[in-house]
């Protein structure tokens, strides 16, 4: 049993105590901590009756208002019970009754989070389970399933063995007159109820979602995805995903809106951020709000939304929020309460690592005036990029534009000087890159440029451009114009081949690449197409 079963049999004892001594407010701050805990315990409601009357009544309105509706049954599954067993069954008013529907709902519980790959919430509901109604999964071929697909058993519990399948089934024999006939072990399947096809489509997009929003560059791009992608798939009128914690204006924010609806002002999403912050989270963590005259909702032509915080997984403190709604009445599903919360992980991830892989480069800059890596982190940063390549299947490219006569400018005017003038370089090249795209000081007269998902073609319509906006720039000793060179490749893709591979490659084509310039007497570009496999 884990802590927190161990914490809600603890605050009944006490909520037993506080009743008995006449404490009734403590006992009924008990009831409200059991509810927090499990707002499907069918016992709830019977500790609730027993303090009518004895509490004021807008404390026990408060804590009904929490309470799951344990007799409404959940989308996306049916009822198991056959005809036969539903005229033998316990009425619900009965103590047999009530663990009836407390089981199932569990097990309901259970199939939703496993089915949306929570796991850890899975758990805690099967250990309940395996606390309250021992032994129940002998009796019980669809919990035994649960454990099966949660790969977790009770305590002492005999793990189930899978027969092997022989290839030939040997025929039938005829029973024997009067011999009663085997009953065939029920299999163990990997549906445990009947999932509806919009639960199962839910599933494929937010896998699609998903690795849609982790190949983004920027997190600015990951919010743009982000709302466009569930925005078009509710069919919402608005989609809004805010990255900062509450209280505060956003540190970052996205909005899809239908055709037709303009976007909101920057005062009226933090409004709407302040007034959804204030609802009452629903037993899935949904903050369902309607709209009232005078309210924001009403300003932004929408009659409900609903919300999803999104917490910082490493300091468990919210850190966004993703939000929909729509304009014309309508009654929010828990599959979209489910489907916002997993788009909005997981875009907050993709944030978080971006924003880490920028603070890494940061760390590694050179210097400030001109922003460009040091050459230490060369290796490092194309390993990552390369990696990042190999996994998402998109092309790499390398870039080094050099100064032609490089060297002997540097034996002719010292390095102080060409060092500015590359500064002076950079700080006119660098608003041309993208921000994804990496800058390293390759040498006192050159740069190195990591493009990650660029083709060689796309490396070589970049470099022109370098080249360009350099054409006007004058070196600090004299008024005579500057030559460029750029050598251009592109990451081979061989299976064989891991992430130190295609970078040892790059490097060693990369070098090839600006020394074959250099012998073409500058002022050039030589781009190395990628080796046939």
């Amino acid at each position: 049993m884990n802590r927190e079963s161990q914490y809600f049999e603890v605050l009944i004892r006490l909520f037993d105590l506080y009743l008995t001594s006449g404490n009734v407010l403590k006992a009924a701050d008990s009831l409200e901590r059991l509810v927090d805990i499990d707002a499907y315990d069918y016992r709830n409601q019977e500790r609730m009756e027993q303090l009518r009357g004895r509490v004021d009544d807008s404390h026990l309105k408060r804590i009904a208002s929490r309470l799951m509706k344990s007799s409404t049954p959940m989308p996306g599954h049916t009822s198991h019970t056959s005809p036969a067993q539903a005229s033998t069954a316990p009425s619900p008013a009965s103590e047999e009754g009530r663990q009836l529907q407390a089981l199932e709902d569990l097990i309901v519980q259970t199939e939703i989070f496993l089915q949306y790959s929570l796991q850890n919430k899975a758990l805690e509901r099967l250990q309940r389970i395996a606390a309250m109604f021992p032994g129940e999964e002998e009796r019980s071929a669809r919990l035994a399933n649960l454990y099966q697909m949660a790969n977790w058993w009770p305590q002492g519990a005999p793990k189930p063995k899978t027969e092997p399948v022989p290839a030939q089934p040997a025929p039938a024999t005829p029973a024997a007159p009067g011999a009663p006939a085997a009953e065939a072990p029920t299999p163990i399947t990997m549906k445990t109820g009947v999932y509806s096809a919009e639960t199962l489509r839910d599933l494929s997009k937010i896998s699609e979602v998903n690795q849609t929003i982790f190949r983004q560059q920027t997190p600015r791009a990951m919010l743009n995805t982000a709302v466009n992608e569930v925005g078009t798939y509710l069919r919402v009128t608005r989609a809004l995903a805010v990255v900062g914690p509450p209280g505060r204006p956003p540190e970052m924010a996205a909005e899809y809106c239908a055709h037709g609806v303009k976007p909101a002002p920057g005062a009226q999403v933090v409004l709407l951020l302040a007034y959804i912050e204030k609802a009452e989270p629903d037993e899935l963590g949904g903050l369902v709000v309607q709209a009232s005259e005078g309210s924001i909702l009403s300003d932004l032509g929408l009659d409900t939304a609903l919300g999803v915080t999104i917490m910082d997984k490493e300091t468990q403190m919210p850190a966004g929020m993703l939000i929909v709604g729509h304009a014309e009445e309508h009654k929010w599903k828990p599959n979209e309460a489910y489907f916002l919360q997993a788009i909005g992980d997981q875009m907050l991830m993709s944030v978080s690592h971006t924003r880490l892989r920028s603070l890494v480069r940061r760390m590694g800059v050179s210097d400030e005036r001109s922003g460009l890596l040091s050459r230490s982190s060369y290796q490092s940063c194309l390993l990552t990029e390369a990696d990042r390549a190999r996994t998402q299947n998109t092309p790499l490219a390398l870039t080094i534009l050099q100064i032609d006569r490089g060297a002997e400018l540097l034996r002719q005017q010292g390095e102080s000087p060409l060092e500015r003038f590359l500064e002076q370089l950079a700080r006119s090249l660098l608003p041309i890159v993208r921000q994804n795209d990496v800058a390293v000081k390759y040498t006192s007269w050159s740069l190195a440029f990591i493009l990650p998902d660029t083709t060689l073609a796309g490396a070589q319509n970049l470099a022109d451009k370098l080249r360009r906006a350099a054409s006007g720039l004058r070196p600090p000793w004299d008024s005579t114009q500057i030559t460029l060179s750029a050598g251009i490749v592109a990451a081979v893709a061989k299976h064989e081949y891991d992430s130190e591979d295609i970078v040892t490659d790059l490097i060693n084509r990369a070098e090839f690449s600006i020394e074959e310039a250099r012998k073409r007497g500058g002022d050039t570009v030589v781009a190395l197409e990628t080796p046939k496999l």
